[in-house]
């Protein structure tokens, strides 16, 4: 029982997060992903980990900030470099770019990943 709660809380984080990616980049027409396997074991339970590090406001503007070029601010700047950390928005990055339905660039994706993550460095102040 323990297990079916835990796989149905990580598919929910999972789900989660893609709806929020898909909202932006999608219209109105109905809309299905297929998640692709784990690219290795344990990926999609390090996802749900990373999820849950951020509040979903600040995973919303985040995403925006990646796919739209919204502005970010600093309390999500804050989630995400001291919270969430880098390998946790590299490995959210490399898992919206295995879901093809988003039709995602990867490469614009990776670029403005990155470019998202130089901003809050900056954004970040060093004591807090």
């Amino acid at each position: 029982m323990a297990k079916l709660n835990h796989n149905l809380s990580m598919a929910i984080a999972l789900l989660s997060s893609i709806l929020i990616a898909a909202s932006m980049v999608t219209s109105e027409e109905e809309f299905m992903i297929t998640i692709p396997p784990e690219p290795e074991p344990g990926f999609y339970k390090t996802i749900e980990e990373c999820i849950e590090k951020m509040s979903r406001e600040c995973g919303e503007n985040i995403v925006k900030a990646v796919l739209e070029d919204e502005d970010i601010s600093e309390q999500c700047c804050v989630e995400l470099v001291r919270g969430m950390g880098k390998i946790c928005h590299d490995d959210l990055l490399q898992f919206y770019v295995s879901l093809p339905q988003l039709g995602f660039n990867v490469t614009h994706l990776n670029i403005r990943g990155h470019h998202v993550w130089n901003i809050c460095i900056s954004k970040t102040p060093s004591k807090m």
